[in-house]
């Protein structure tokens, strides 16, 4: 409920019960101070100025809180336009009462107008109070909008009402000192006008009573209020004399009666700090958790931007792969046959030719690996010795001024990795070290058992001494192309090849390091190991038999280059060779009545009939042929290699053709 619904706060049974017991025990006071109202007291006439003081305070405080509401149905405007009305009129009683401010007489007008201007006082703050029971909503109505009023009506009519007031009681009282015979009249006046404010009291008590606003908590204390007020203007003039008990009593009553609301709306203000505080805590609590979706969001958002650039290096890479690859086995076959015909003159350009392919042939396997399009082969291996053979092959490519040292602990688990991409990853944690390091330094590889949350595993990690990472760039570094080396010295696919290899194994990459100090990068990969099949006595015995020169060989190609360099390799192996432009015209070929001992083709194949599919077909009818599959980049290749089928990737020699044959 908001602060400017304050007329609509439930009463509870307890403030109920204690605002009826101030009320009879009001009445009880004024009944047992009704024989010793007249009695007269000490002259004290500076209490008026304090008691008009004290109320002018409270009263003007209860509406500066009352009236300061954004937003007020008509009661609550006319309850804040009675406490006005009565704090002005407060401070014209102090004006006008003699000896509140100076010694003897008043500031304005003569003794008598204070007594005129009390009975106005009383009168007007009670019609403003019965005027707030009359506008408000019965308490039996149905719950819907609030009657909204304007707040200036109540507050311009209780201004004035009190210039009026002040006004007419000087008018009055000059009036009444100028004509002897108007005394008299003017005394009843104020007699029976007293009577009278006590009497509309009485009817605004009876308002709140008859349209149920009983119930509310701010009518509850103006119930007390009301009957304070109108037992105090009773007895008052029914004293009939100033610095008597019930002159006394009223003042002491007022004062009373005044707090009583300020008082109410000091709680009201404490239940509202305490809901606002409550509020905050929820918004602060909402506002960590919206930042923090917000972060997540961005992150999500970052990782999908990778992963859809990923995606179209992966679709690039694809193909790319499968296009150099093709280029890589002419260049590889044509490099076979003139090194056979030139002999060992060649073999120094040769082995150079070579050592280029290779280098091309990593680079289109990286693209594939980053983009996650690249099927690994996992096998089961023991890691040591996979490292020791790593470090000897990196250890070629470093300089003098650097060195490599192994930490490899002993009895680590055999875990399933791809052999190749595994080497790959290494080296390029190596060389990268290598270049953080251009003056030199040490290199450790450090490989040992972990256990973490999720699982024992693997810890390889690199470390070097060298520049280190700038935190700017950290979140970039497994980013394709991504690079801080100089033109012509990084593709910037190397961490990014690093990344996608241990995701694929369903491990972690750690990166630890410290502009100037060095970097410790650490691959985290999960203990799994590879069950392989039994090989069924079929095909057990087909592999048995040896492959001899001499033997038919069905090589289905559909690159023109790479089939006719295939035929030249081949055949300067002694094998007869018979070749198909497409998986259509191989088995075209079988229905002629060719019975090759040994079928060679490649996965990606026009027409509709991949390489695997034509070579189920030839199992079929020739279940003895033996089969090889050649790729340049295939996804089908992994399914392949689980049914039993050898596959080997382009460029390929004769020798890794012929083992695969074995």
């Amino acid at each position: 409920m908001g602060f400017g619904e304050v007329v609509e706060v439930v009463a509870s049974r307890k403030q109920q019960r204690i605002a009826l017991a101030l009320s009879l025990a009001s009445l009880v006071l004024v009944a047992a101070l009704v024989p010793f109202a007249a009695v007269p007291l000490v002259q004290l006439p500076h209490i008026s100025g304090m008691y008009g003081a004290a109320v002018a305070g409270t009263n003007l405080a209860t509406f500066w809180l009352l009236i300061s509401s954004p937003s007020q149905t008509r009661a609550h405007s006319a309850i804040a336009a009675a406490y006005l009305f009565s704090g002005l009129m407060a401070i014209a009683h102090v004006l006008v009462f003699p000896g509140a401010v100076l010694d003897k007489d008043p500031v304005l007008g003569s003794p008598h107008a204070a007594s005129w201007l009390f009975v106005t006082w009383r009168a007007g703050f009670a019609a403003f109070i019965a005027w707030a029971a009359f506008c408000e909503r019965p308490a039996s109505a149905h719950e819907g909008s609030l009657p909204r009023g304007s707040s200036r009506l109540p507050v311009l009519a209780a201004v004035g009402t009190a210039v009026v007031a002040l006004i007419a009681s000087q008018l009055t009282d000059a009036a009444a000192m100028s004509v002897q015979g108007n005394r008299e009249f003017f005394q009843a006046f104020t007699t029976y006008g007293s009577y009278a404010a006590a009497a509309v009291a009485f009817a605004a008590v009876f308002l709140i009573f008859q349209r149920g606003l009983f119930r509310r908590s701010i009518f509850v204390w103006l119930i007390f209020v009301m009957t304070a007020e109108a037992a105090g203007v009773w007895v008052s003039t029914y004293g009939g004399a100033r610095y008597t008990v019930a002159w006394y009593t009223i003042r002491v009553e007022g004062v009373v009666a005044s707090i009583v609301l300020l008082l109410l709306m000091a709680q009201h203000f404490r239940r509202l700090q305490k809901r606002l505080a409550d509020a905050v805590k929820v918004l602060e609590g909402r506002t960590e958790h919206l930042q923090a979706e917000m972060h997540r969001r961005e992150r999500a958002e970052a990782e999908l931007a990778r992963a859809e650039k990923l995606k179209a290096v992966g679709q690039i890479g694809a193909t790319l792969a499968h296009d150099l690859n093709n280029i890589l086995q002419v260049i590889t076959g044509r490099l076979s046959i003139l090194q056979r015909r030139v002999g060992p003159v060649g073999d120094g350009d040769a082995e150079v030719i070579r050592r280029n392919v290779r280098k091309a042939e990593a680079l289109t396997r990286q693209l594939t690996v980053l983009s996650g399009r690249r099927q690994f082969t996992a096998q089961t291996l023991d890691i040591a010795p996979t490292i020791a053979t790593v470090a000897d092959t990196v250890r070629l490519l470093l300089a003098s001024t650097h060195t490599l040292r192994l930490q490899v602990d002993s009895d680590l688990p055999s875990v399933a990795l791809d052999v190749l991409e595994f080497e790959v990853a290494l080296t390029n944690l190596v060389t990268n070290a290598r270049d953080a390091m251009p003056s030199g330094g040490e290199i450790v590889i450090h490989a040992a058992r972990v256990d973490r949350a999720l699982g024992r595993g693997l810890a390889i990690s690199v470390t070097d001494h060298g520049t280190g990472i700038r935190p700017e760039i950290r979140p970039h570094i497994f980013e394709p192309f991504f690079s801080t080396k100089e033109s012509g010295k990084g593709t910037g696919l190397g961490l990014a090849q690093v990344h996608a290899f241990v995701t694929s194994c369903g491990g972690m990459v750690e990166v630890e390091s410290t502009a100037g100090v060095g970097s410790v990068i650490r691959l985290i990969l999960p203990l799994r190991t590879i069950e392989r099949a039994a090989p069924d006595a079929e095909m057990h015995d087909v592999a048995a038999a040896p492959v001899q020169p001499g033997q038919v060989i069905l090589l289905v190609e559909d690159n023109d280059d790479v089939r006719e360099a295939s035929e030249q390799l081949l055949e300067a192996g002694g094998f007869v060779v018979q070749s198909a432009r497409s998986s259509v015209d191989a088995l075209d070929l079988l229905a002629q009545g060719l019975r090759p001992d040994v079928v060679i083709s490649d996965i990606v194949m026009p027409h509709g009939i991949h390489g695997v599919e034509l070579v189920r077909q030839i199992r079929r009818q020739l279940p003895g042929v033996r089969s090889v599959l050649v790729t340049g980049h295939s996804e089908v290749a992994a399914g392949a290699r689980r049914e039993g089928l050898p596959v080997i990737a382009k460029p390929y020699s004769l020798e890794a053709l012929l083992q695969a044959l074995r």
